[in-house]
């Protein structure tokens, strides 16, 4: 009897959920040794969508176009109507800015639909490319790395590049071309003001930079600890029944 509760509690340990496979558990996500190459390849996956792409770029364009116009129909509608008291040509500057407005909302919706539609067919196509792989990989190559970092990659890490693609770049496009317009106009304005106005944008730069450094790093932990999280969920579930076994 002894012997067997022995033998029960090393089977229990045996089978008990262990943290990574090769003790690799809750390593550092290292630094994209070739993160231009990585990019590329990515591309490679929105190539069949390059007219959605250019309507969608299109349509940031146009965007930001009329944000950048609608401010300066509201600085007519100051100087001209509403102080002189002109309330006909005030309700017309009125319904002139909701036109705009109303543009921009439709525009956005529209680019919003298409990159949604572009991002998840190409990652359903990354999806498939992955699993393909993975069935052509070895088995020490499973039995060296943790179940949940492999796991991670191909759910957490895909979801973050489905964000990437579906809003970073309009985001991405759409503050490039705000800020450059907004900086043309100041100038056309005032060129001393808008000169002064520079003073703090190295500043911003510095500002900007740290940020950035603070949140890769954050990402990284995030999906170092995602990848653990996943691992021990993984191996808890699937070794629950043989433990509940010898715990018998």
């Amino acid at each position: 009897m002894a012997e067997s509760n022995r033998g029960g509690s090393a089977g229990a340990r045996a089978a008990a959920p262990r943290r990574g496979h090769g003790g690799r558990m809750g390593r550092r996500i290292e630094k994209a040794r070739d993160p231009k190459g990585a990019l590329l390849r990515l591309l490679r996956y929105l190539r069949p969508y390059a007219w959605q792409l250019g309507a969608v770029m299109l349509m940031v364009t146009t965007a930001t176009v009329l944000g950048l116009v609608a401010p300066y129909v509201l600085s007519i509608a100051i100087d001209n109507y509403i102080i002189p008291g002109d309330l006909s040509g005030l309700v017309r500057v009125v319904l002139l800015l909701g036109a705009i407005y109303l543009v921009i909302w439709a525009v956005e919706v529209g680019q919003g639909y298409i990159m949604v539609g572009v991002s998840q067919r190409a990652l359903y196509t990354l999806r498939r490319d992955l699993f393909g792989h993975l069935q052509k990989l070895p088995l020490k190559f499973f039995d060296e790395q943790p179940h949940g970092e492999l796991m991670s990659r191909l759910t957490n890490d895909i979801d973050a590049i489905n964000h990437g693609i579906s809003m970073t770049i309009t985001q991405l496009l759409g503050g490039m071309l705000s800020l450059g317009g907004v900086l043309v106009a100041m100038f056309l304005m005032n060129v001393w003001l808008a000169l002064s106005a520079q003073i703090i944008l190295p500043l911003m730069l510095v500002f900007t930079a740290l940020i950035g450094r603070r949140t890769r790093e954050g990402f990284r932990q995030l999906q170092t600890e995602l990848g653990e999280l996943n691992g021990l969920m993984e191996e808890t579930i699937s070794g629950q029944k043989v433990v509940q076994a010898f715990r018998r």
